[in-house]
C-alpha cells in the first residue's frame, strides 16, 4: 500500500516537525511516509514486529492491512501509484477514509482542516495520538495536533469496522478480530486500557440491542430481540425448525411443516439476560379459536460482549442444550447502542 522506496524522515526532521508551533485546529502529517514510518517501518520491509508489545506478525504490514480491507487496494491508495496514499482519504467509495478508517473514529472529529491541499476530518485519530503521547512521549502528536478533543470511549468503533468487507468488527475485541496479530487490540481511546480491560467495554444491555440477530452458520433461522429498559425485561422470538425433519409426505396448509417458533422473556442485568422459554401451541392462523396453550419449556441466557456480538445459551428440555454465537443481521442500530 506504500512505496517501499520512499525514504524515511531522519530523526532530526521528525523532531523539527513535532516541535513546530501550530495554531487553531492544526494538521500534521498527510501520509504514512511523512513520519509514521519512522517508528513502524516500511509497509513492505519484511516481517513486522510490533513496537508496542514486541509480537511478530509473521507477515509484513502490507499483507496484513490488505487482508483487513478485503484485498481492496483503493481502500488506501489514491491511484495506481503505490506511493499515493493519504492518511485521511482514499478513492474507494466504501473504504473512503484510508488509514483513519481503522485508526480513528468519526465521533472524535472536531471539524475540517486542510492537509496536502485537500479537506480532511481533523481529530479523527485523537485516541491513538493520545496513546502515542503516553508511550512515546509528551509532544509526540500534540505538538502539531492542537485541536484534539477528549476521545470518546473504547466501545465506539472506527468507521471501517462496520463495513461488511472489513475483517475487523469490534473495538472492544470481544470477537478477537482486532487482536489478530497480538495479545490485545488497539487502545482506541488512549486511556491506557485495551479491550475487555477498558471500562467502556464492560457492556450493559440497552434499547440499542433491539434488532434481528442470527448465527451465519444456521442462515434461515434467527431471533428478534426487544429490550424494555423501563421494565428491565428482554423479549425474544426465535424462528427455527423442529429437532427432526417431518415425514416427506407430510403437507402443511401454510408454511413449511418443520417451521417452529419459540418465545422467551425475562430480566436483564449488566450484559446478561436470563429468559424463561414458552412454547405456544394449539392455535389456528389468524383465529381466536381454538384458544392457544402456553407451555413453559426451559431457559435461555444471552450475554452480550458488545453492540455487535452476543452468545446465547439454551436449556430446553424438549430440544436439548446448546450455545449459539449471535451477530446482527444489519448494523443500523449499532450507533444507537453505542450512544446509550
Amino acid at each position: 500500500m506504500l512505496n517501499s522506496t520512499r525514504s524515511a524522515l531522519s530523526p532530526i526532521k521528525v523532531l523539527l516537525l513535532l516541535t513546530l508551533a501550530c495554531c487553531g485546529t492544526a494538521w500534521a502529517w498527510d501520509d504514512y511516509g511523512g513520519g509514521c514510518d519512522t517508528c513502524h517501518g516500511d509497509f513492505r520491509s519484511g516481517v513486522y514486529v510490533s513496537s508496542h508489545d514486541g509480537t511478530s506478525w509473521g507477515t509484513d504490514l502490507m499483507t496484513a492491512h490488505n487482508d483487513w480491507v478485503g484485498g481492496n487496494c483503493q481502500a488506501c491508495h489514491q491511484s495506481s501509484l503505490s506511493a499515493d496514499v493519504l492518511l485521511n482519504q482514499s478513492t474507494d467509495a466504501t473504504f473512503s477514509k484510508s488509514c483513519v478508517g481503522c485508526h480513528g473514529r468519526d465521533e472524535d472529529v472536531t471539524g475540517t482542516c486542510v492537509g496536502d491541499d485537500s479537506p480532511v476530518e481533523c481529530g479523527s485519530g485523537a485516541g491513538l495520538r493520545q496513546t502515542h503521547e503516553t508511550m512515546v512521549g509528551a509532544g509526540t502528536c500534540s505538538g502539531c495536533h492542537s485541536g484534539d478533543m477528549a476521545p470518546v470511549g473504547e466501545d465506539f468503533n472506527p468507521y471501517n469496522y462496520s463495513l461488511e468487507a472489513s475483517t475487523i468488527a469490534d473495538s472492544c475485541d470481544a470477537d478477537g478480530s482486532e487482536s489478530q496479530f497480538g495479545p490485545t487490540g488497539l487502545d482506541n481511546d488512549g486511556d491506557g486500557q485495551r479491550d475487555a480491560d477498558d471500562g467502556d467495554c464492560q457492556f450493559s444491555i440497552n434499547a440499542g440491542m433491539n434488532d434481528a440477530w442470527f448465527n451465519p452458520a444456521t442462515n434461515g433461522q434467527g431471533f428478534l430481540i426487544t429490550v424494555f429498559e423501563d421494565t428491565g425485561l428482554v423479549f425474544l422470538a426465535w424462528f427455527t425448525f423442529d429437532v427432526e425433519r417431518p415425514p416427506e409426505d407430510y403437507v402443511a396448509i401454510l408454511g413449511e411443516p418443520g417451521h417452529r417458533w419459540v418465545t422467551a422473556q425475562g430480566p436483564f442485568e449488566g450484559d446478561t439476560a436470563t429468559l424463561d422459554v414458552t412454547v405456544t401451541s394449539g392455535g389456528v392462523f389468524d383465529s381466536p379459536e381454538p384458544p392457544v396453550e402456553n407451555t413453559p419449556d426451559g431457559t435461555i441466557t444471552i450475554t452480550w460482549s458488545s453492540c455487535t456480538s452476543a452468545t446465547l445459551t439454551y436449556d430446553i428440555p424438549s430440544a436439548g442444550q446448546g450455545e449459539i454465537p449471535l451477530q446482527r443481521i444489519v448494523n443500523d442500530n449499532v450507533a444507537l447502542c453505542q450512544a446509550l
